[in-house]
């Protein structure tokens, strides 16, 4: 439960049974009073009308009724018989001898003061007040007894209120508790990842605890720490793919500088050689240091702020021209369709998708051989435009498939070439990061497709 939500529990609580103790006064008072068992029996005999008693008199004798204190318990008597009644003891309806009934109040007379009263009714204009036939009998507790049961009832109310602050206090103690704890919890845990440590994960001490604001917070701060961790290890691996892959041409460069300059190397041709090998490993290190920028600036996300609608068909037909081309230089047979509205713009960087295009493309033109086909087709349809590229090259295996876009892996097919597995991970992060989805179908020996899937909403 929210911590918001048990405080306003708490807070309605505190309100609502107090005011419920308080209304619940009266309607006790109500409930115990013996008023009210007068008029319900006073309402019963006068529905049966069973007694020859002028409405007037029953209207008096009424207003008299009204007069008897809350706490004074009555009942009238009547020719013998107990008509109206608030004692528990004598029912209203009982038949009863003026012996029975004085024996019966001396028997209570310790617990009860008694009353007797024969009310006096007025009579009609002019005429004197004459003397009722009704004998009405009162009586209220001894002063020492009542005042015990006043003691019981004061003591009853302080048992129920100090029971209500008891679990407020309890209450306050575990939300004090939960607050605390789960601070001291996230304290801690930031500590942690401040220092570094992002090996322990905070899920399994999040889920002991009931979930509130402040264990949401933990899970976010969870996918920090996991968030954290992935990049740690990304930029681990990244130092140790650019040390292991820079290694090599830096090696060759370094060896035939020294077997130049020692004079190892003094023939012209062999000089001029070795000149040229220098200059082409030299030229792969500027391309290999030219794709980690270009990766690394992917990660930013600032570059996303310059995204342009562009008219998507003129950008890829102009993309199939130039792929044609050079797909003649490494003879191989190249077929375009680009079949897509002209009206469709979409928001893009033109020269990261540009470049991913390419990488795909390059990697088709390595990967086959002479006389094998690449097809480059665009469609679209009512939802989305779907953007393949197909080979007929050597194909992809099923284990380097589920790999193929990790940074510095480099498949079985493709250790023999130069590069340093970036490629395809520089394709992946363009097109997720435009929001588009990137596939990717492959088969040993039949070749591979990529279909590139931008929504048009």
């Amino acid at each position: 439960m929210k911590i918001r939500t048990q405080l306003n529990l708490l807070i309605l609580f505190m309100v609502i049974i107090p005011l419920i103790c308080f209304l619940s006064l009266p309607v006790y008072h109500y409930l115990s009073s013996p008023q009210r068992k007068l008029y319900k029996d006073y309402k019963e005999i006068r529905r049966l009308n069973a007694m020859d008693i002028s409405d007037d008199d029953w209207r008096q004798l009424r207003e008299q009724l009204k007069l008897i204190p809350p706490h004074v318990q009555a009942l009238v008597y009547y020719d013998g018989r107990i008509i109206i009644s608030s004692m528990p003891e004598l029912k209203a309806n009982t038949v009863l001898t003026p012996l029975e009934l004085f024996d019966f109040m001396g028997r209570t007379s310790n617990f009860y003061d008694y009353q007797l009263r024969s009310p006096a009714f007025i009579g009609e204009q002019n005429a004197p007040p004459y003397q009722s036939q009704f004998l009405v009998i009162l009586r209220s507790k001894v002063p020492d007894h009542s005042k015990r049961m006043s003691k019981n009832y004061y003591l009853q109310a302080f048992s129920g209120l100090l029971i209500f602050e008891i679990f407020c206090i309890i209450f306050l103690i575990h939300l004090s508790h939960v607050i605390t704890a789960s601070i001291t919890f996230l304290e801690q845990s930031a500590l942690k990842i401040a220092g570094g440590e992002l090996d322990t994960k905070l899920e399994s001490h999040i889920s002991k605890r009931e979930p509130n604001e402040i264990t949401m917070l933990a899970e976010g701060l969870e996918k920090m720490r996991d968030s954290l961790k992935d990049e740690q290890e990304r930029r681990t691996k990244v130092i140790m793919g650019i040390s292991h892959d820079l290694r090599t041409p830096v090696a060759l460069i370094k060896g035939y500088t020294e077997a130049i300059t020692d004079g190892v190397v003094d023939d012209m041709g062999e000089i001029k050689k070795s000149l040229s090998i220098i200059y082409a490993k030299a030229d792969q290190l500027e391309s290999m240091i030219n794709d980690l920028i270009n990766y690394m600036k992917l990660n930013n996300p600032d570059w996303r702020q310059t995204l342009e609608y562009v008219p998507l068909k003129p950008m890829l037909s102009e993309f199939a021209e130039n792929a044609k081309i050079t797909g003649e230089l490494y003879k191989r047979k190249i077929s375009t369709s680009v079949k897509i509205s002209d009206d469709i713009k979409t928001p893009m960087d033109k020269q990261l998708f540009n470049r991913a295009l390419e990488n795909i493309v390059s990697n088709a033109l390595r990967y086959t051989k002479e006389g094998d086909s690449v097809d480059f087709s665009a469609v679209e349809d009512d939802e989305k435009i779907s953007i393949e590229i197909r080979d007929t090259g050597i194909g992809i295996s099923e284990d380097d498939l589920k790999h193929i876009y990790d940074i510095f892996y480099r498949g079985s097919n493709s250790r023999r070439e130069a590069g340093m597995g970036i490629g395809l991970s520089v394709v992946k992060t363009i097109i997720d990061t435009h929001g588009w989805h990137i596939d990717v179908k492959s088969k040993l020996g039949e070749g591979t497709a990529f279909i590139i899937t931008i929504p048009k909403k």
